[in-house]
């Protein structure tokens, strides 16, 4: 790789500190949303509780019932032809784990959606905001899907990106940190459904899920990146203990799953010069951070990424994706 500025206007840690910059503000920006969320959220069960005395009043006290909301259901794109070529819970390579014919070349961004937990969170969560409800993530995929975006892995962006390869016409990369079980009984299947593959950014030792898990995903064309071993902040290492974190958790996965492993996941997001350098000279082809943005070609181990919280809805997603840089 061509040597990159470390120092200056330029370099990863300006540009870390610009785009940090845009993370509080995007973090800034879902509180108020959360905010205006919870006022509606009132309004409306205020209005359900007016009209529910009204009933009652009208009914003259008799044992009268409102009537359930009809829902029906209208996406129709291309969960349903995956769900009758896959004949419901199948297993085998999903659609997108292959570049298919109508895919075109693309240098151009790409973003990356980040997620850790689905499900909700118990009452003594660490960090709750990280649980995403398994209905929201539901919802977040019909919307990606009903507005024209297939998921790829990031192993097929870098092809388009630097080999020539081809992408379909608005891709997204849908990762899933540090392994935890809903990523494989909830994330599989409901990805399978849109023919799509996930990126599981797996720490070598510790995950929730059995290496038999892994390999299913895996065999459904997942991508498996490095998470490190033991998620470790890698700006507060020693040399031995940096290299122990990013070329042996790559050594780990590659010896236990006989998959290359060419992506890296910095752990909470956390790196600087000398973290990338261990990176790169780990073998890894690209890094992933928590800094909210679209992912370019520009910047392979400075690769921004959309964090999904728990707060952040179909809404949300949609305003992510549209403030893409």
């Amino acid at each position: 790789m061509a040597s990159r500025e470390t120092s200056g206007p330029n370099g990863p840690e300006a540009r870390r500190e610009q785009l940090l910059a845009r993370r509080e503000e995007q973090r800034q920006r879902r509180a108020r949303r959360r905010q205006r969320r919870l006022i509606a959220l009132g309004t409306a069960l205020a209005a359900v509780a007016a009209t529910a005395g009204i009933a009652l009043l009208a009914g003259g006290g008799s044992e009268s019932k409102l009537s359930a909301p009809t829902v029906t259901a209208t996406h129709t794109s291309r969960v349903g032809v995956e769900r009758n070529r896959s004949g419901g819970e199948s297993t085998g390579l999903v659609r997108n784990a292959t570049p298919q014919p109508d895919w075109q070349p693309h240098t151009g961004p790409v973003p990356i959606l980040e997620y850790h937990v689905l499900g909700a969170p118990a009452a003594d969560a660490p960090y709750p905001e990280l649980y995403v409800s398994r209905p929201d993530f539901h919802r977040q995929m019909n919307w990606l899907d009903e507005h024209g975006y297939q998921a790829v892995t990031l192993e097929a962006v870098e092809d388009a990106w630097y080999h020539g390869g081809t992408l379909p016409a608005r891709p997204v990369v849908i990762s899933f940190d540090d392994g935890y079980r809903p990523q494989f009984t909830y994330a599989l299947p409901e990805l399978r459904k849109h023919g799509w593959p996930g990126v599981l950014n797996l720490k070598a030792e510790g995950s929730d899920l059995y290496e038999s898990n892994v390999r299913a995903m895996i065999g459904a064309g997942w991508e498996l990146a490095a998470h490190t071993i033991d998620h470790s902040d890698l700006t507060t290492l020693d040399a031995a203990q940096l290299k122990r974190e990013t070329a042996g958790a790559r050594q780990i996965l590659r010896r236990e799953y006989g998959v290359p492993v060419k992506d890296f996941c910095y752990p909470a997001g956390r790196f600087d010069p000398t973290v990338i350098a261990a990176v790169e000279a780990a073998g890894y082809v690209t890094a992933t951070t928590e800094i909210p943005g679209d992912a370019s070609r520009d910047a392979p181990y400075e690769l921004a990424r959309f964090e999904i919280l728990g707060s952040s809805g179909v809404s949300g997603l949609a305003e992510d994706l549209g403030s893409g840089s």
